[in-house]
């Protein structure tokens, strides 16, 4: 998440809109905006709708890995940190980008926790 916080300009001068979903209460956004420094549009789905819609992975087994450790240890020493836990714990994210006209330019299903696309993937994507 702090990688699109740091990057939302570039998806501004592509004319992209960056819209996050948790599965949080909305009364956590601040906290959540204060740790990440994510400013844009941010949305709330605690029955995991949308999640479900996109297909995005839910299980213990997406948060059972070493590969999953590293990348928190990473993340840490990069001056990230775990908020209070918010939403379901469970849930695995993604990514998608959608077109002007509805279609799906991009799709990513998260299958560990930490796993997620670059920017630079995104922004690809975004362009066309």
């Amino acid at each position: 998440m702090a990688d699109l916080a740091q990057n939302a300009e570039r998806f501004i001068k592509n004319h992209a809109d960056l819209a996050v979903i948790g599965s949080g209460d909305p009364g956590h956004f601040t906290e959540f905006r204060e740790i990440t420094g994510y400013r844009g549009l941010l949305f709330s789905d605690p029955p995991l709708t949308v999640f479900s819609a996109l297909g995005f992975s839910k299980g213990l087994k997406g948060f059972m890995s070493v590969g999953s450790l590293f990348k928190a240890a990473a993340a840490l020493k990069q001056g990230h940190r775990q908020g209070r836990i918010q939403g379901s714990t469970l849930q695995l994210g993604g990514a998608v980008v959608v077109g002007v006209s509805g279609e799906i330019r991009y799709y990513y299903s998260s299958r560990k926790a930490g796993a997620h696309p670059s920017v630079g993937e995104l922004l690809m994507a975004v362009k066309g």
